[in-house]
């Protein structure tokens, strides 16, 4: 992907933070989506419980303002 495409670091703080507002106010127990992208579908998977280890997630509690 070229530089021209890429989100801001300002822009990530936004969606991170959005979605983040979004979880808090909206979201039940998961949210499941998916959206066509220039590289095929893409799925989202949104839930607020996991039997998962969550150590291989990234941590992007810092983005949200």
């Amino acid at each position: 992907m070229s530089n021209n495409n890429k989100m801001t670091d300002e822009e990530f703080c936004q969606m991170i933070t959005l979605l983040s507002k979004f979880a808090n106010t909206e979201m039940d127990q998961f949210e499941l989506w998916k959206f066509k992208s220039d590289f095929g579908e893409v799925l989202v998977s949104m839930s607020l419980n996991t039997s998962e280890d969550s150590s291989s997630y990234a941590d992007v509690s810092e983005a949200i303002k």
